[in-house]
C-alpha cells in the first residue's frame, strides 16, 4: 500500500479529514467513468485509481451511484447562470445548446445510468433530486422569469409547469425517444413557447 493510501485509510470513521483525498476519489471515479461509463464502474476501480481503501469510500457514500452523482455535479459546481441575450427566444436557444450538448456527451451516458438507478432507490432518488434536478429546473424558470419581465411571456404564465414541459421534452428524447437533441428540435419547442404570448 501506497503512503497515499495508508493516509487515506487512516481517516476517522464518516469523517472527510482530507479535502485532498476527497478530491482524489472524485476525480477517480470521473477517470473511470470516462474510459468504462457508469454500469460498468465499480467501487474497487475507484479505489485502486484514487490510492484509497473500498471501506473509505464506503464511508463516504453510501453507492457507486452516490460517488458518480457527486463526481458528476462537482465537475459542474460552478453553476453556468445562463446569459441574457436581451430576448427570450435567445436566452432559450442558448439554454438549449448547452443542455443538449451536455447530454449528447460523456455526461449524458452517466446521467442515464444514474436516471436508472433513480427508479430503482427511492434515497437515492431523492439525493438525485435534490442535487441535480432541482437546481437546474431553478435555473430555467429564472430564465422563464426573464421572459415575463421582459413581456414576452403573460403575467399568470405557470413558469413551474412550463419548465416542467421542457424538461419532459428534452428528457423523453434522451432517455425514451430515438430523435436528436439538435438544433432543429430546440427551435420547434422554442417556437411553441413564443406562441404562448402572441395567443394570450
Amino acid at each position: 500500500m501506497t503512503q497515499e493510501a495508508k493516509k487515506l485509510e487512516s481517516f476517522t470513521p464518516g469523517r472527510r479529514r482530507s479535502d485532498q483525498a476527497h478530491r482524489a476519489i472524485l476525480q477517480a471515479a470521473r477517470e473511470v467513468l470516462e474510459q468504462v461509463g457508469y454500469q460498468a464502474m465499480t467501487i474497487e476501480a475507484i479505489a485502486e485509481r484514487a490510492g484509497a481503501g473500498k471501506k473509505t469510500i464506503y464511508r463516504w457514500w453510501p453507492s457507486k451511484a452516490a460517488v458518480a452523482l457527486e463526481a458528476l455535479t462537482s465537475q459542474t459546481e460552478v453553476q453556468v447562470l445562463f446569459s441574457d441575450t436581451g430576448s427570450l427566444e435567445g436566452d432559450l436557444l442558448a439554454y438549449f445548446e448547452l443542455s443538449f450538448s451536455g447530454l449528447r456527451g460523456k455526461s449524458g451516458t452517466v446521467l442515464s445510468g444514474l436516471a436508472a438507478e433513480a427508479q430503482l432507490d427511492p434515497e437515492f432518488a431523492r439525493e438525485f433530486q435534490r442535487t441535480f434536478i432541482v437546481p437546474r429546473k431553478q435555473e430555467l424558470v429564472t430564465l422563464l422569469q426573464r421572459g415575463i419581465q421582459r413581456g414576452e411571456l403573460a403575467p399568470d404564465t405557470n413558469l413551474e409547469v412550463l419548465a416542467d414541459l421542457i424538461y419532459g421534452a428534452k428528457w423523453y428524447r434522451f432517455l425514451l425517444y430515438p430523435a436528436p437533441l439538435d438544433d432543429a428540435f430546440a427551435r420547434e419547442i422554442v417556437k411553441l413557447i413564443l406562441r404562448l404570448r402572441s395567443e394570450a
